[in-house]
Parts: structure tokens; C-alpha cells; sequence
């Protein structure tokens, strides 16, 4: 290495780099000569020294002292300067999105920073055959969460103005989201990631409305779940059900986007430009006769967004675009969201409104992809 790396944060480059997750923000240094040091909280170093996390463990308080002692007021970037002067740096590269105070801060002293342009860990947006693993853990986690809501939809009952009623009271969206994300902490997850989604009738017509009031009868509800896992690693499905029975414009939406959805997934081997596939499924939902566009108001409608996004450990994770309206040449060990979907605000087409999703988890392997989801989507309709 002729240049060093430093990070300063407790994310997923930390942990990626680490293998250590922290609740605070932390520094973390790789030096020319392939050394790491880490600079961190009296309460995490003994965690990090158990862990061995880096080959030079320093605390706040060891480096206030060191400042100090040589005569300078110990202030947090004369800390951060004395860290990375452990060893002799030349140009010291940081993430793109550096903290910038803390950057200009730096650089005023004289430290060599460069800022990264794209990903700080390349290597993170191929992942390993154990963190495959991970990931497929996460996603069947977050299944059982999606088979506790399909039992409460079912057990719902439907009152006279199509509101659902569950154990003697209105379902509403809140209290959905709420026996999933009890479910999904049961089963290990630690994080919901502000999620998950469960919007009906007008609100899934918002891709990212997360949902709120009375449930109804008879109108689409899209629901959306991305937790983190345990293991660091995180899911991400959306399912779009409804109860009773949909009219023929829903049949015909949700059956272009389950269509749309294996387009996609029959195309998916290393080597292909996620672009091409994502035009081809705008090719398959256009062919299906939804359009796409913009209301008076400016309100998009049909396929507006991207058909898929890396996942792992970020929700949208490295690759930034895996399937989209850029270019991303897919490689084996890619892990990808393919969610195609059909959004309509009530007044955008003549024949209903609402939304729907459909969205697995796949991995992209030596010879095609493995769907990583295993959860039905012929059983979206509970009577």
C-alpha cells in the first residue's frame, strides 16, 4: 500500500472492516504498511482486544493523555492527528461522505486527506459464500414475520364499511407493523430500519408510505419489510395481498407485476448489465398496458422506480444500482432486490388505484442467481 485508510463512524465500512459493531463513532486507521489501529471508548476496548479487532487498540483517554504530554490542548482532531501520525503517513484516504467539519479540521492541521469517489470497500459488493449465508438467514427471518401478518389477515374479519377487525377491534396498519416487528425481534433482529411498510388502498400508491390507519377490505396493501438481523446482515421482501376478492384492474396489476418480476429473474447471470434487465422489465409492465407517467400535479404513477438494489449490510447496500437505469455489470456473489412494482394515485387511472410490489432477495452465482426468498406469491388473496 502506498496510502492509508481512515474511517471515522460505527457503520457498515466499520463493521465491514472491524467485524465489530459499536453504538458510538469511532476511528479507524489502516496505515501504508498494512498495520490497523483503532481509536475508540474505554468501554469498548476490552470487546475490541477480546475480538482482536485491529493490531493496535488505543482509548480516548490513552490519547488525550499522549496530546497532552506533548504539549498540545487535547482536542478531538489533535487526537485524531496523533493517531494517524502512529505511523508515517503518506495520502490518507477517506470515505466520500467524511464527516466534513471534521475533514476541513484535519486538513487545517496539515493531514493528507483525500476523499474516496464510489465505494470505500469495493470489496463489499461481492460477498463471500458466509456471508451469503448471513443474508439468507436474515431473509428467512424476516419470512415469519410475513407469515404472522398472513394469519392475522386471514383470522380478520370484515365489517359492514369493509373496515378488518381483529380480535374485537379496527386492524390498522400500526398495529400490523407491530406483530411483525415483535415477531422479527423474538427471531433475532435487532433493527427495523424505520419499517416496515404496510400500506393499503391509496397510501401503497406512495412506494415508501409507511402506512397508517384502518386496514380495508378489497384494496391492495403493500407491505414491505427490511429488519437487520442479528448477524449484522438484512432482509428485505414485499409482498402485496389483499382480502376478499380483487376486482379484474387488481387481478391484471398484480399478475404484470409478478410477471415483470420473473422477466427479471430469468435474466439474472454474472456478466449481464443490471440495466438491460431493468428495461426489460419496463418493457414487460409497459406491454401489459400500465402506463407510466406524471398527473397534473406532478404525482408520478405505473413503474417509476428502479427494479432492484444491493442488499446485505446495508438495506441498500453495495452495488448501489444492481438493477436499474444505470449501468451494473453483475457478478457471481452479487446480492440483489428485484422489486418491480405499479403505483396509482386515485384520479391516475380510470380503472382503480393503489399499489402493488413484489420484491425477493437473490444472489447472483457462478451460473444464473438463487432466489434467497422462499415465500409463496400465488397465496396473496385471503378471504
Amino acid at each position: 500500500m502506498t496510502t492509508g485508510k481512515f474511517l471515522y463512524g460505527c457503520g457498515a465500512d466499520w463493521f465491514y472492516a472491524t467485524g465489530h459493531d459499536l453504538p458510538d463513532p469511532a476511528a479507524w486507521y489502516q496505515a501504508p504498511s498494512g498495520a490497523t489501529h483503532v481509536l475508540m471508548s474505554e468501554l469498548e476496548v476490552g470487546r475490541a482486544m477480546q475480538h482482536k479487532i485491529a493490531d493496535h487498540i488505543h482509548s480516548f483517554g490513552d490519547v488525550r493523555q499522549a496530546v497532552e504530554e506533548a504539549g498540545d490542548a487535547p482536542t478531538f482532531t489533535k487526537m485524531l492527528q496523533w493517531f494517524l501520525a502512529q505511523e508515517t503517513p503518506g495520502e490518507v484516504q477517506v470515505p466520500a461522505d467524511f464527516p466534513a467539519g471534521l475533514y476541513e479540521s484535519l486538513k487545517a492541521l496539515g493531514v493528507p486527506l483525500q476523499p474516496v469517489q464510489g465505494a470505500f470497500f469495493p470489496g463489499r459488493a461481492v460477498k463471500t459464500a458466509a456471508e451469503i449465508e448471513l443474508e439468507r438467514k436474515a431473509q428467512a427471518t424476516n419470512q415469519l414475520a410475513f407469515g404472522h401478518a398472513f394469519n392475522i389477515l386471514k383470522q380478520a374479519d370484515i365489517a359492514a364499511d369493509n373496515t378488518l377487525m381483529w380480535q374485537g377491534e379496527a386492524l390498522t396498519s400500526e398495529i400490523l407493523q407491530q406483530e411483525m416487528n415483535i415477531t422479527l425481534l423474538a427471531a433475532g433482529c435487532v433493527g427495523f430500519n424505520g419499517g416496515p411498510i404496510v400500506a393499503g388502498g391509496a397510501q401503497g400508491a406512495d412506494p415508501h408510505e409507511r402506512g397508517t390507519g384502518p386496514l380495508k377490505a378489497y384494496e391492495l396493501i403493500v407491505m414491505d419489510c427490511f429488519p437487520q438481523h442479528g448477524n449484522h446482515y438484512n432482509g428485505d421482501l414485499t409482498r402485496t395481498v389483499i382480502k376478499g376478492q380483487p376486482t379484474d384492474w387488481q387481478r391484471a396489476v398484480y399478475e404484470a407485476v409478478r410477471t415483470a418480476q420473473q422477466v427479471a429473474l430469468d435474466m439474472l447471470k454474472p456478466g449481464i448489465d443490471g440495466q438491460t434487465v431493468h428495461q426489460a422489465v419496463a418493457a414487460s409492465i409497459a406491454s401489459s398496458g400500465f402506463p407510466t407517467g406524471k398527473d397534473d400535479e406532478g404525482r408520478p404513477y405505473g413503474f417509476f422506480h428502479g427494479t432492484g438494489h444491493g442488499v446485505g449490510l446495508e438495506v441498500h447496500d453495495l452495488p448501489a444500482g444492481t438493477i436499474s437505469g444505470r449501468e451494473c455489470l453483475l457478478e457471481a456473489g452479487h446480492i440483489s432486490s428485484v422489486e418491480p412494482g405499479l403505483y396509482y394515485p386515485p384520479g391516475t387511472h380510470a380503472d382503480g388505484f393503489g399499489g402493488c410490489r413484489i420484491e425477493d432477495v437473490v444472489v447472483i452465482t457462478e451460473d444464473g442467481m438463487e432466489n434467497l426468498t422462499t415465500l409463496a406469491k400465488d397465496d396473496w388473496i385471503f378471504d
